[in-house]
């Protein structure tokens, strides 16, 4: 497993990753050219590294970048404000909860004191959401708790067992803007705990990148896999027919929202033992 010092020298002097401005140009001019292999692949995998190690650095060479996306999203479409505080990543990220739903269903039963778990709280915006707007009890967990009262991963990037003991006593289990940065391993770990932690009927909200086709060239490998790319770190793009497969497995999926640039965003419940 690799840690701080290592991870910093492979991504400041080996990808040349040194800051914001250096990472911007590389997204530009670098990653178009290059494809995924299995070395670059394997080289920061969250599987190989301390995944609190590698976004403690990140976060001390990048900013807000590695919480709300400020390079990459304008890629895809101008933001509607400069990202220069954590309040401003916190209305960014809020809206991509809200474009998605997910506030509306943490709303449905407002006025119930109903267990939450958030899965990668960033600087706060949903916690900040359901703390106001519901009678909920919140809980976060973060690979880098970046504000107070949430709960640390693993080094592997999963949940504690602190967090583990509460099995079936949650109503909602919420994971916004993060599974695209977990490995498939990762993830269905995460399947399985969210589905272990809920009570009967609870329902586990997430959204992430699926590989629908429409992926860049330069993000495909040899096998035909679509790959993610954060500073230099590849993460599996699932394709639906896989993903919809291992997550119907465990949940009903109830809603799947689909956005133009393939983020899926799923609401799915855990089901009630049958009667029969």
């Amino acid at each position: 497993m690799k840690h701080a010092a290592e991870i910093r020298k492979i991504l400041t002097q080996d990808l040349g990753l040194r800051d914001l401005a250096a990472y911007k140009k590389w997204i530009v001019e670098v990653r178009p050219t290059i494809k995924p292999t299995p070395e670059r692949i394997e080289l920061l995998s969250p599987d190989n590294v301390d995944c609190t190690d590698f976004w403690k650095v990140c976060d001390e060479l990048f900013g807000h970048d590695p919480v709300c996306n400020l390079v990459v999203e304008p890629q895809v479409g101008r933001l509607p404000f400069a990202i220069e505080t954590d309040m401003d990543a916190n209305r960014m990220n809020l809206r991509l909860a809200k474009s998605f739903g997910i506030t509306a269903f943490l709303e449905e039963n407002a006025h119930d004191r109903l267990k939450t778990l958030e899965v990668g709280p960033g600087f706060g915006s949903l916690k900040n959401f359901i703390e106001t707007h519901t009678r909920h009890v919140y809980t976060g967990v973060d690979v880098v708790p970046r504000i107070p009262g949430v709960v640390q991963t693993t080094a592997r990037g999963t949940l504690p067992e602190s967090v583990l003991r509460q099995a079936g006593t949650f109503a909602y289990v919420v994971a916004t803007n993060v599974f695209q940065h977990l490995s498939a391993r990762q993830r269905s770990t995460y399947y399985k705990d969210a589905h272990a932690l809920l009570l009967d009927g609870g329902l586990f909200i997430f959204n992430t990148l699926v590989n629908t086709g429409k992926l860049p060239p330069h993000t495909i490998d040899a096998q035909g896999d679509g790959w993610c790319d954060h500073y230099g770190q590849y993460t599996l793009v699932p394709r639906p027919a896989d993903l919809y497969g291992e997550v119907a497995s465990l949940f009903d999926i109830l809603y799947v929202t689909q956005r133009y640039d393939g983020v899926f965003n799923f609401v799915c419940q855990k089901r009630e033992p049958s009667s029969g």
